[in-house]
């Protein structure tokens, strides 16, 4: 599923140059506009599995325990805390990123950027 993800990753970026430099967003705010639309299309699919992973990780003392913590379907405190952080650092990290120089080229404002 690379190609998959090479799609996805795209439309993700065109989307944080088209709200940070179209629209003119700040950067932080066009990444929570490209996150959301990631876990809107992908239906939280990976999110998901780290939320279950960190639930049994942490909320499990013995193979069985996590085992039935991860085949649940509720969200626990580690899988919560797990989320939060990931959210968080990922919307930090594509805000401090900033935009791409395609869409500079694209704009003619490449030249004008340091």
């Amino acid at each position: 599923f690379p190609v998959i993800g090479t799609v996805l990753g795209c439309m993700y970026a065109i989307l944080f140059d088209v709200g940070s430099v179209s629209l003119g967003l700040p950067p932080t705010i066009a990444a929570c506009v490209s996150v959301s639309f990631g876990l809107y299309i992908t239906g939280c699919f990976h999110e998901d599995g780290l939320a279950d992973s960190a639930d049994g990780i942490g909320g499990g003392w013995s193979k069985s325990q996590v085992l039935k913590i991860m085949t649940d379907s509720r969200v626990g405190t580690f899988g919560c805390a797990a989320l939060s952080m990931f959210i968080f650092a990922k919307l930090q990290l594509l805000g401090t990123l900033g935009v791409s120089s395609w869409s500079l080229a694209c704009t003619g404002r490449l030249c004008c950027t340091p």
